[in-house]
């Protein structure tokens, strides 16, 4: 008898203890549209750390699915405490739902951590802000490149090389189109791709004028972006993009095509790396990364460079004012950036690290070593691929759309932007 009582007794507080134990611990509610296998290994590592705490994420294909979701919840209040952003506009569109973070990161990092921050993104991090703001409402956790990746091996069997010139760069897309290939995979639908191509384009004629003209320094209808937004509708004309790219996504579309191997090109960044660890079955291609290699889009005028790296922050996170009243959620976030769960991330080469000094650790092929080197090695000299205000970058895509349809010219297209940009800029 006395057995059983004690026994009873045992049982009791174990689930008392459970339950209290289950009572303590606090969650953090993220949303976000960073890979959810990558994002599950750094919840793990995170909360094998701190064992008292619960990360719940919601995964969201960014276009349209996490825009619509955020817009949503912010209406009505329902934020969770940590969310993903990229700089610029869109961190400027939830900057009143958001706390600044210098005090915080300041007392985890130190108070000179934004000087271990890539100069580029640490630019970026305050685009936008109003005049005299100089709090950051945005950690980055991942820095990108952008460029063009293709399919070594098909490129192989087709006799093709990387271009190096327009004429080449058309060629192969005729090759690859011929060979029942996609030339270049276009998710023109998705506003964020064409910005991506516009910029190399850009750059090609004058490097850094966006920002001036995003700035107010240079106008929007300058002979520089004109001939970039020509060139940008010749991307169509002249058989480069897949026919239907209007109406076509990258992802998770282009990004399954060119998995596949029915895609010669994509215009991508160095985010592609991450699909060697994506879980079996992997394709060929994706294997160790071996079907796959980078170029920078060449030149579209003779005489003109290759276009210059462009990029900075892949991905960052904020913590919005719901988050300000969870702890917890400042301390997930931290260890997400430069912590424990970015470790996770760059072993699964999700990208490559915004802050200095953070590397991939784990089994990565010579291959993948080289491309992660060679995007670091430019990561320096980036262009930015930012826009400090929402209403200019959707302007932009806008025009881009018109005028890839055919239904606005370059020059009128620039100057929808310049005015948007004009009327940014004085409610500032």
């Amino acid at each position: 008898m006395r057995k059983m009582l004690f026994l009873a007794t045992t049982m009791l507080a174990a689930t008392l203890y459970s339950a209290s134990a289950y009572a303590d611990q606090k969650e953090v509610t993220v949303w976000s549209w960073f890979v959810q296998s990558t994002m599950q290994k750094s919840i793990d590592a995170f909360e094998k750390a701190h064992p008292d705490v619960k990360v719940n994420y919601t995964y969201y294909n960014y276009s349209p699915e996490y825009i619509t979701a955020l817009k949503a919840a912010a209406a009505s209040g329902s934020l969770p405490d940590v969310i993903g952003l990229q700089p610029g506009s869109l961190t400027q569109q939830y900057r009143e739902n958001l706390e600044a973070v210098n005090e915080r990161a300041a007392k985890q990092w130190g108070d000179k951590w934004a000087e271990k921050i890539f100069p580029v993104n640490r630019k970026q991090m305050l685009m936008g802000n109003p005049k005299g703001d100089q709090n950051y409402y945005i950690i980055p956790q991942e820095s990108q490149v952008l460029c063009i990746w293709y399919n070594r091996k098909i490129f192989e069997k087709l006799n093709l090389s990387p271009p190096k010139t327009y004429a080449d760069l058309k060629a192969a897309a005729k090759a690859l189109t011929d060979g029942g290939y996609i030339p270049m995979f276009q998710g023109a639908a998705d506003g964020w791709q064409n910005e991506n191509v516009f910029l190399m384009l850009a750059n090609q004629f004058s490097a850094g004028i966006v920002d001036k003209a995003q700035a107010g320094e240079t106008p929007w209808t300058a002979p520089e972006l004109v001939a970039a937004m020509k060139a940008w509708k010749g991307l169509f004309d002249d058989g480069i993009f897949q026919q239907g790219a209007l109406g076509a996504h990258a992802y998770p579309t282009g990004a399954q095509l060119f998995a596949q191997g029915k895609v010669g090109m994509m215009a991508l960044g160095s985010w592609w790396m991450q699909e060697s660890k994506f879980p079996p079955p992997l394709s060929e291609f994706v294997q160790n990364m071996d079907g796959f290699d980078f170029f920078y889009l060449p030149p579209v005028k003779d005489g003109n460079a290759a276009s210059p790296p462009v990029g900075g922050i892949d991905i960052g996170y904020g913590l919005t004012k719901n988050g300000g009243k969870n702890p917890q959620a400042w301390t997930f976030l931290a260890e997400l950036t430069n912590g424990v769960g970015l470790q996770e991330a760059l072993n699964d080469l999700n990208d490559l690290p915004a802050f200095d000094g953070n590397s991939p650790k784990g089994d990565i092929t010579d291959h993948v070593k080289d491309m992660s080197a060679r995007f670091m090695a430019d990561l320096p000299k980036a262009e930015n691929q930012r826009f400090a205000s929402p209403a200019v970058a959707e302007a932009l895509d806008n025009a881009l759309a018109g005028v890839a349809a055919g239904s606005i010219e370059p020059e009128a297209a620039l100057a929808a932007v310049q005015a948007a940009t004009e009327k940014a800029l004085a409610a500032k």
